[in-house]
């Protein structure tokens, strides 16, 4: 199987530490740049996948947002800017992103991934949407790693070493 969609979660994937932070605030990790690079010199589509509650209540912009991960190479970002209480159909781990996504780029999920620090939303929407999930050890490892086992996704450092598996599959291939 070759991978050509990447879908990659922002806090705590990239950077930060798996929880809200400004754009102004948002500090990347050291690999995230290159990795996004990588994956896109190898031909996949690199989306930004991310739930941002603090959208709705006012304090983050929501196009700032988008701007700042458009500016780092991601081919296209995906938000959801609801807060959980809202029920909305795009708050991962719902698959209402991914469906919009698939709707825009008409892509096979089984040839994308979603790479993810959280095995509640990222993970639970690889789950969900029957994507290989790849879970990497930065952000939020505090969660219940049943979730990832049930789904059988690949567990990680990094971005890097998510990027670098993801190539390496597509050169098997």
């Amino acid at each position: 199987m070759k991978f050509d969609t990447v879908f990659i979660d922002r806090d705590g994937t990239i950077g930060g530490n798996g929880h809200y932070c400004s754009v102004e605030d948002f500090v990347l990790f050291e690999h995230s740049l290159a990795s996004i690079q990588l994956l896109k010199e190898k031909g996949c589509r690199v989306f930004a996948l991310t739930n941002q509650t603090k959208i709705s209540d006012g304090t983050m912009n929501e196009e700032e947002l988008r701007c700042s991960l458009l500016a780092m190479g991601f081919t296209d970002v995906f938000i959801c800017p609801h807060h959980e209480t809202e029920g909305c159909h795009c708050r991962k781990p719902k698959i209402g992103l991914i469906e919009e996504a698939e709707n825009k780029y008409l892509f096979e999920r089984k040839n994308a991934v979603i790479i993810g620090d959280s095995y509640k939303a990222d993970m639970g929407c690889a789950k969900n949407s029957q994507i290989v999930g790849i879970h990497v050890a930065t952000g939020r490892d505090a969660e219940d790693k049943s979730l990832c086992h049930a789904h059988e996704c690949l567990e990680v450092a990094d971005i890097y070493e998510a990027a670098q598996w993801i190539v390496a599959q597509n050169s098997t291939h």
